[in-house]
């Protein structure tokens, strides 16, 4: 039995049901639509249903590169793309440069 497409992708989301008065209910709902009638239920058997709109929730990886601090050397793991060009202070160095 294949895995339902619609349980690992970050499209769907969860909606608590603002009709049930003792707020047990909740309800899946994708902001494309299902691919299928049954997939708001989950109701196929060995699903192999494919989706353009799948998107994965894995979480990206981030990626780090390692720096060494401009004043004492230290190596430091800083996440690419967030930092600029330039010099890299560790948390010591940065609070006592002048």
């Amino acid at each position: 039995m294949s895995e339902c497409i619609c349980s690992s992708c970050k499209n769907l989301k969860s909606i608590i049901d603002e009709n049930d008065i003792e707020g047990n209910s909740i309800n899946e709902a994708c902001e494309f639509g299902f691919p299928a009638d049954g997939c708001s239920e989950c109701e196929l058997d060995g699903c192999d249903l494919t989706c353009t709109h799948y998107s994965s929730d894995e979480t990206e990886q981030v990626q780090v590169v390692t720096k060494n601090c401009a004043l004492c050397d230290t190596e430091l793991e800083v996440v690419a793309g967030t930092a600029e060009e330039g010099a890299v202070y560790c948390v010591s160095c940065y609070l006592s440069k002048h």
